[in-house]
């Protein structure tokens, strides 16, 4: 199972540097990816911020989506479950990476509770690729060199 972060979804359905190879990913692999209680707001801050003019129309399509279940589907998934699950990173992760945000850790952690095995994201700077990573998630695309030598 794959679980997406936001910056894979709006590059999926909007139009940023990433579409291209979010959608050959969409169209090759074919997930029916996960959209949880973190999605909602961070996907309209992304549209209604970075694509204001066709943001009406991707929330639609998105609902669109959810609402056929084909790509994105509104999984079972316990927020306080999530968010202990989160803390616990934080807790072991947040000084050694100071960049780590908790949205993006809640993101991993929802990852881990649904099960995911590939963990889509294009967000390299936020290290939360890397704690994905750590996490035994596969990273797509891989870790960069950068990312990968936080590992260590």
């Amino acid at each position: 199972m794959n679980y997406a972060d936001t910056s894979f979804i709006a590059a999926a359905y909007a139009v940023d540097t990433n579409t291209p190879e979010a959608r050959r990913y969409m169209v090759e692999a074919e997930p029916r990816l996960p959209f949880t209680f973190l999605h909602w707001p961070e996907v309209a801050k992304a549209l209604w911020s970075n694509h204001p003019t066709l943001a009406e129309t991707v929330w639609d399509e998105l609902k669109g989506a959810l609402a056929d279940g084909q790509t994105l589907y509104r999984p079972k998934l316990d927020a306080d479950t999530v968010a202990q699950r989160a803390a616990g990173l934080m807790r072991h992760y947040a000084q050694r990476w100071p960049k780590l945000g908790a949205i993006d850790v809640m993101h991993v952690s929802a990852a881990v509770e649904l099960g995911a095995k590939t963990f889509l994201s294009f967000d390299s700077r936020s290290y939360q690729r890397v704690l994905a990573s750590t996490q035994n998630l596969q990273v797509w695309p891989v870790l960069t060199r950068e990312e990968a030598a936080h590992l260590k």
